[in-house]
């Protein structure tokens, strides 16, 4: 359309100028007649879709506010969240108290002693100069246990490895109940020796630190030494003249030589190394004097241990005899923990972590002094969880009420729903529906969250009468727990049984803005009509295009018949002045 009105503008324009034609702006007066004909109903048209559009980005919000509602009734559904617990003990050091998340603790004071703990039995072998020692001949043998009080259970567990490693290996494979590691009591220190070498002559021989040297001729005590100068685990001796070598130089590492003699230092301390020595055919090797080493022997030990508590208490039979059954290696014997709660005494556990005595407190027994354990119910949460509540209704309240408004201009969804206050007050009265609401579980006189102290102000909003709240937490804690959650944790809203109040009031709400709610349905009516007014505007507008294109033809057509009379009174006017001319002459 555009370049339709600017070629007919440049027409009128052209014809203006050349003062021919009516002299009328017939693009100009074509414009004026089509917005005149069709702009008051595009107007309303746009006005329509405007208001759809607000409708349905102020539905939205509506939706927000309500999900807000219901998260905070959901705040309000567990038993278990309603108030927190805390437990101290007036002396840790022998008792310590801590609550169970998740559980119900019952507040007081509680007078906890053991008078004697629980205890694992504690068995070590005898000792073994290495891990690889082999035990029972090097032949396979069989462990033989007792487990639990007399007569007790036989279990028979089978070593393949005979080796105290393979010992540790088969208990814990077995999966009995006992455990077992391998310890080594000697101090990791470095050990070192300090190897002297003689001269040789040809056809002498020595094997050292595993490399084998042998003479083919004569070689002095310092180029012996030499050989082993400065040598690295792994590393191949010095090349010395009439001097061959075999074997892997490892376990030690060298220093520098000084004249006939080398310090070896061990890289395996600790970790079941062997003295340094030279040896050949015969032995010994005379050619090679070692120095005493600094280090300590080995001293390997198997240790048993499993869980406290006389029911898991074990022996061991002394075939073969690892040390096991010997009276000076039994550490310590399994036996219950003994305890006295509040005056009652003899109270056995087989652990010192006792979750049983005291309602949804653990208590952990370090030491047999007495102490005072103090179980506290923490009510902030929920009082928390009401504000929340209350706060989320009251700004439900005040968006509903300023898309109500038909002047306020505070928010972008100010008057909204100015022309549907039916949907405004049903909206209103189903959230408002919750204070009066008679929970299914009432319990002792609390029924509804008016018994909690809630009241509806004139304005519509929601407070808390603050006497009323704490008098209803101080004398009917448990009454409230059952009318919001039914004494329930997690219950389904599709449960068949009772619900609690706050549980059956979000599933109220959420049946307003989940498939099929009000809010929903609402909201796919306003979308469907925004597409219909849309539609209406297209075809408005190009109403408009139509009656323009429709006008400036007419006006075309008007100009021509205009520019045709002209020109012919103009030639007529010219042929009478021309006449006049010819008499007067």
């Amino acid at each position: 359309m555009a370049t339709v009105d600017q070629a007919s503008n440049q027409g009128s324009k052209i014809t203006t100028a050349l003062k021919v034609g009516t002299g009328v702006d017939i693009q100009e007066l074509a414009t004026s007649l089509s917005e005149a004909e069709l702009s008051p109903k595009i107007g309303k048209a746009e006005a329509k879709i405007s208001e759809s559009e607000s409708k349905i980005s102020a539905i939205g919000i509506i939706k927000a506010s309500i999900t807000s509602i219901t998260s905070a009734l959901a705040a309000l559904e567990d038993k278990s969240s309603l108030t927190s617990f805390g437990a101290t003990s007036s002396l840790s050091a022998s008792v310590s108290a801590t609550p169970i998340a998740g559980s119900t603790a019952v507040p007081g004071t509680y007078t906890v002693q053991a008078s004697q703990l629980a205890t694992s039995t504690r068995i070590v072998s005898n000792s073994f100069s290495s891990k690889t020692q082999a035990l029972n001949g090097g032949s396979a043998f069989n462990l033989s246990f007792n487990q639990g009080p007399s007569p007790g259970v036989d279990t028979s567990v089978s070593v393949t490895s005979p080796t105290p490693s393979g010992v540790v290996s088969a208990i814990n494979d077995a999966n009995i109940g006992v455990s077992a590691v391998l310890i080594n009591k000697s101090a990791a220190v470095t050990e070192s020796a300090l190897a002297t070498f003689s001269s040789m002559t040809a056809g002498q021989s020595f094997t050292l630190a595993g490399v084998t040297v042998q003479a083919s001729g004569s070689v002095s005590a310092a180029d012996v030494a030499s050989a082993f100068a400065s040598l690295s685990s792994g590393g191949a001796p010095n090349a010395v003249s009439n001097l061959a070598f075999s074997g892997n130089f490892s376990g030690w590492t060298t220093g520098v030589a000084d004249g006939s003699k080398v310090r070896f230092t061990s890289t395996t301390a600790g970790g079941g190394v062997s003295d340094l020595a030279a040896t050949d055919s015969n032995g010994v090797s005379s050619l090679v004097g070692v120095a005493t080493t600094q280090g300590v022997a080995d001293n390997w030990f198997i240790s048993l241990s499993g869980d406290t508590g006389l029911q898991n208490q074990f022996s061991l039979s002394p075939i073969p005899d690892l040390g096991f059954s010997t009276d000076s290696n039994l550490l310590s014997s399994a036996q219950n923990a003994i305890i006295t709660v509040n005056g009652l005494g003899s109270i056995n556990r087989a652990s010192n972590s006792v979750t049983d005595l005291i309602p949804g407190v653990s208590l952990t027994l370090t030491g047999t002094s007495s102490a005072t354990v103090t179980v506290t119910e923490d009510l902030s949460s929920i009082k928390s969880s009401l504000d929340a509540l209350v706060l989320s209704i009251n700004d439900f309240n005040l968006i509903l009420t300023e898309m109500e408004s038909s002047t306020s201009e505070e928010t972008e969804y100010s008057g909204a729903l100015a022309n549907d206050s039916s949907f405004a007050n049903l909206l209103r009265s189903q959230v408002k529906a919750i204070v009066d609401k008679t929970s299914a579980t009432a319990s002792g006189g609390v029924s509804s969250f008016r018994d909690l102290g809630f009241s509806i102000k004139l304005n519509g909003d929601i407070e808390i009468d603050e006497t009323r709240y704490a008098s209803a937490l101080t004398n009917n804690l448990a009454d409230i727990k059952m009318m919001l959650t039914a004494g329930n944790d997690g219950q389904s809203r599709y449960a068949s049984v009772n619900k609690g109040l706050a549980l059956d009031s979000r599933v109220s709400l959420l049946g307003l803005i989940e498939t099929g709610g009000l809010v929903v349905n609402r909201t796919t009516a306003a979308t469907k009509n925004l597409a219909s007014e849309k539609t209406a505007l297209e075809a408005l507008e190009k109403r408009m295009a139509d009656a323009y294109a429709r006008y400036i033809t007419q006006f075309a057509a008007m100009e021509s018949i205009v520019q045709r009379s002209k020109s012919t009174g103009d030639y007529l006017e010219g042929q009478f002045t021309a006449m006049e001319n010819m008499y007067s002459n």
